[in-house]
């Protein structure tokens, strides 16, 4: 009787350890998570000249002593600039530097890139996956979004094969976003069951617009709203910025550099667009798929020759007329078709102190009212009006934020868009990942309406690794309660902030008086 059990416990344990075995071998896996492909940002992936080569050059990001050598390229025409006013010396010295350091990256009149500037990639291989592995994918994001959708699909297939699952969940950040958009305009649906867009130029960007319209602007208080929204103190390494920009402000230093920048900028921006940002950055399809259509047209004109450069133009019009300006008409045909698709968007932050959208609402980088697909927005600071009235409201629901800033009833997907305020770019903590993992791992088809935990419109809180609900609950929702937060910053919120807030006010006024 004992060899009889010894021999039935021993078959049980084979069978246990093979199991997983006969599952892959029969291509199938039933672990009941689907695996999740993350679709980076802009720059998700270094650029090489001569890449596995002994003259490999690294062209973005440049490497620390590329970036040292451009700097001590500059110094003696910067010596030149403060001495003798010799602009045409320091856009000589600039211009020859960025291009030997990333000149290379431009792409030719086709829009294809240079033969010998590429991007190393390799394949996963790692089968395990779950709720908290993604599969990244990297890709050149120079070029056409269009041709890395076919790539991106390729990446699918390879998953897909790798784990035994028949469909992917996609989580898009930023310049993800136009890539997943264009798949989905390429290749269809039915290989994704559920969408996340984090903080994607969904309908472009104006940073993006402004600067191929050369709409350039120097803001010295803008630039410390921007600073101080990047690293607010949440911990004392970010409190030592959080002071020295202050500092830099309060006491007129970046007032100096900026007077001498708005020098720089009325004697060199022809120029330097002119012979650098145009011919480099200015070819790039990857950042011709932000431009808002807003800014389309006159951007092409100013910067793209139909001539010399007729199919890189015709890739970026394909893009711009048939994907981002279809955009409602791609996701509505992604929900028909069964993807669960969740829209993200940051607002209450400062944007790039660069361009002459500055005041826009943003997350930093992406306007709010493009990242979230179509959403009436108030610029930065302001509110829409006590008498601002809902502009769609046939939907028999409340899409107005609670502080007044945002409308979201013009949304292209009013019932599945949620705004974050004060979420940085693609800036995604532990608290927003949980929301995440509840809308991508559900059974059923969420909206802002399904989980008062997780409304229209929530209330970051980074320094505590969470999200408040700021309001628009469902009929019959309960708001659920939080304990106070307990962080470095709330007790520097509490403590110190009182005491700067007054200091700054009275610094302000002195400002005021000597005219900064």
């Amino acid at each position: 009787m004992k060899k009889l059990i010894a021999v039935i416990l021993s078959v049980v344990m084979i069978l246990t350890v093979l199991s997983p075995a006969a599952v892959a071998a029969d291509g199938k896996c039933d672990c009941g998570v689907l695996p999740t492909i993350y679709v980076g940002p802009l720059g998700n992936t270094d650029i090489y000249e001569n890449p596995g080569a002994e003259n490999e050059k690294t062209l973005f990001r440049p490497a620390t002593d590329t970036i040292i050598s451009l700097v001590l390229k500059l110094v003696p025409s910067l010596f030149g600039l403060l001495l003798f006013k010799d602009y045409d010396g320091l856009g000589d010295s600039l211009i020859e530097a960025v291009n030997d350091a990333m000149g290379a990256m431009a792409l030719d009149g086709d829009g294809n890139s240079l033969p010998n500037v590429d991007v190393k990639i390799e394949l996963p291989t790692e089968t395990e996956h779950g709720r908290d592995y993604q599969y990244y994918f990297h890709y050149d994001w120079r070029l056409d979004p269009v041709e890395v959708a076919g790539q991106l699909d390729d990446f699918v297939q390879h998953v897909k094969t790798l784990t035994g699952h028949d469909k992917v969940n996609f989580r898009a950040s930023s310049m993800g976003g136009v890539v997943t958009l264009s798949y989905f305009n390429e290749y269809g649906h039915e290989d994704v069951d559920a969408c996340i867009f984090q903080s994607c130029p969904l309908l472009g960007t104006d940073v993006a617009g402004d600067l191929l319209n050369r709409k350039l602007a120097l803001d010295a208080r803008a630039l410390l709203e921007y600073a101080t929204d990047g690293y607010p103190p949440f911990t004392a390494g970010d409190t030592a910025l959080w002071a020295l920009f202050n500092i830099l402000y309060y006491s007129g230093l970046v007032d100096l550099v900026y007077g001498l920048a708005d020098d720089i900028l009325e004697n060199l921006q022809d120029r330097v667009f002119d012979e650098l940002l145009t011919p480099v950055f200015g070819t790039l399809l990857g950042l011709w798929a932000f431009v808002p259509d807003c800014s389309y047209e006159s951007a092409k004109a100013i910067n793209l020759d139909p001539e010399t450069q007729a199919g890189l133009i015709a890739k970026a019009d394909y893009y711009h007329y048939e994907i981002q300006g279809k955009a409602d008409k791609i996701l509505n045909e992604a929900i028909d078709n069964g993807v669960r698709i969740m829209i993200v968007a940051g607002y209450n932050i400062q944007r790039t102190p660069l361009v002459e959208s500055l005041n826009n609402n943003s997350d930093a980088t992406v306007d709010t009212k493009y990242a979230s697909a179509g959403a009436t927005v108030a610029p930065l600071n302001g509110t829409l009006g006590e008498d601002y009235k809902q502009a769609c409201s046939d939907c028999g629901h409340n899409h107005l934020s609670p502080d007044g800033v945002i409308d979201a009833s013009t949304c292209i997907l009013p019932e599945h868009t949620w705004f974050i305020k004060d979420m940085l770019h693609s800036n995604a903590h532990d608290g927003i990942m949980e929301m995440y993992y509840w809308f991508m791992y559900a059974d059923e088809y969420y909206d802002v309406w399904s989980n008062p935990a997780y409304t229209q419109f929530l209330q970051n809180d980074k320094p505590n690794l969470r999200m408040f609900p700021m309001g628009n609950f469902a009929e019959g929702a309960v708001a659920p309660e939080y304990e106070e937060g307990d962080s470095f910053y709330n007790k520097f919120e509490k403590y110190v902030m009182p005491v700067t807030d007054r200091i700054f006010a009275f610094l302000d006024k002195c400002r005021e008086v000597i005219g900064l």
